[in-house]
């Protein structure tokens, strides 16, 4: 920890921060997760400080110096923020005043024991604050509410409990246990945007199995979900609601272990990239295809989505992809085959893009595709599928000739009716599309597809 304590000492933005703060004749602390997480040796992108004064000057001169963007994130409460991109990404710098008469005052009302901590800059000071032994819970890997206020103070930190817990792998205290459970009815009154943001980092975390079930024991499932979404009568199978989610966390787990397995080993590293992608704001793609096998199958996937859309804010693509996911997929799978061609794989992927591969994880999970056509599959998609030219088989003009229509809704039939027989299989090339366009949409009223 010292090691750590000296790199962040010669940080060049805690430096310009120090440097602004002397100037302006203010106080200027590092404080929060930041500092917790280059304690521990983590990599840090998110820089938080609280300052004595000059709320508006100092975060505005630190934006022109590293030349990054500067914009309020609460005018009337002074909170600020610096944004900087660089080769490793975007780094976030945070600016607040002091909460209370001085930086104890402050450190004693944030949320957890190992975020209490701060660092004085420009005084001379090289030593962490620590009012609340944080840095001796930091060692234990234990998290312990400051006080016991902090729920009703914020009772979003009900889950950021469990997100702290699932992503620095550290348990929560006994006594922060009993007020976290005491407390979950309190998560009623959380903005969905908030509780979204907390909740898909939970599921983003490995140990999903332990993350979620330690929500439910707490209570805060029952408050995130709608009422009735556990019961017997939603597709799960079990002789009681504890059963029903216990069997529920077993298919997270399971795909959580495949999507971290060897199954797809020589894709792993592409694999891992693709899973992490965020598809918005905190949702990755590992994080919906955990949330989709802990839902579960259903047969009305879009009444799902509307209802989750409204509960957890979350938009038009997570949403589709947690549609598809939570659908009956097994027909989507038999349409492939066992042994699919290059076209069938391209328009499997390309009319699901990006739950693609989602999908396949999700599949092998539920039987409905061997290892080694999941294998197969995963090769082609990140091999060959980005390569490949997204052109139908045939063009408009050449479907407009075959059916003898002009423009119009009989067309986009046909291009639907085309992209559903590639993926089943049944076109692959020119002849093939023409032919099933003669048998099914110019002969008869009824396709066969």
């Amino acid at each position: 920890m010292e090691r750590s304590l000296l790199a962040l000492l010669n940080n060049e933005y805690l430096k310009l921060v120090s440097d602004i703060a002397k100037k302006l004749q203010v106080s200027a602390y590092f404080v929060g997760g930041g500092l917790r997480d280059i304690l521990m040796g983590r990599k840090v992108k998110d820089f938080d400080f609280a300052l004595s004064g000059g709320s508006e000057e100092l975060p505005a001169e630190f934006a022109e110096a590293v030349e990054g963007s500067c914009f309020w994130l609460d005018r009337q409460r002074c909170q600020s923020r610096v944004v900087r991109k660089n080769d490793n990404g975007i780094l976030v710098f945070d600016f607040a005043p002091l909460r209370g008469s001085d930086i104890m005052d402050d450190l004693l009302l944030r949320d957890f024991t190992i975020n209490a901590l701060a660092l004085p800059l420009g005084d001379g000071n090289e030593s962490v604050i620590d009012p609340l032994r944080g840095l001796t819970d930091l060692h234990l890997k234990t998290i312990r509410s400051c006080s016991e206020a902090s729920f009703v103070d914020d009772p979003l930190r009900l889950l950021r409990a469990l997100r702290f817990a699932a992503t620095l792998g550290f348990a929560v205290e006994p006594g922060t246990w009993r007020q976290l459970c005491d407390k979950a009815h309190l998560l009623q009154g959380v903005s969905p945007d908030r509780i979204r943001d907390e909740l898909f980092q939970v599921l983003t975390a490995p140990g999903v199995g332990a993350s979620l079930a330690k929500l439910a024991e707490a209570g805060l499932l029952a408050e995130i979900f709608p009422a009735g979404l556990f019961s017997e009568d939603s597709g799960q199978t079990g002789s009681s609601d504890r059963v029903s989610i216990g069997t529920r966390i077993e298919s997270a787990v399971v795909v959580e272990q495949i999507a971290a397995g060897c199954v797809f080993e020589k894709v792993a590293t592409e694999l891992h990239r693709y899973l992490c992608r965020e598809i918005e704001s905190q949702v990755s793609l590992v994080s919906l295809l955990k949330l989709a096998a802990f839902l579960g199958e259903t047969e009305k996937p879009e009444q799902l989505t509307v209802t989750l859309a409204e509960r957890l804010r979350i938009g038009g693509k997570a949403g589709r992809i947690l549609g598809l996911l939570c659908g009956r997929a097994e027909s989507l799978f038999a349409r492939l085959g066992r042994i699919p061609t290059r076209r069938s794989m391209y328009r499997f992927f390309a009319d699901r893009e990006p739950a693609g591969i989602v999908l396949l994880i999700h599949g092998l999970a539920r039987g409905y595709l061997s290892g080694e056509l999941a294998v197969e599959l995963a090769e082609f998609y990140f091999r060959e599928f980005p390569s490949i030219s997204e052109d139908m088989l045939l063009t408009g003009n050449e479907i407009m000739a075959i059916l003898g229509v002009g423009q119009g809704c009989r067309v986009g039939e046909a291009v639907e009716r085309l992209k559903d027989a590639e993926s089943a299989g049944l076109v692959n090339n020119k002849e093939e599309a023409r032919a099933f366009l003669e048998k099914n949409l110019l002969t008869t009223k009824e396709p066969v597809i």
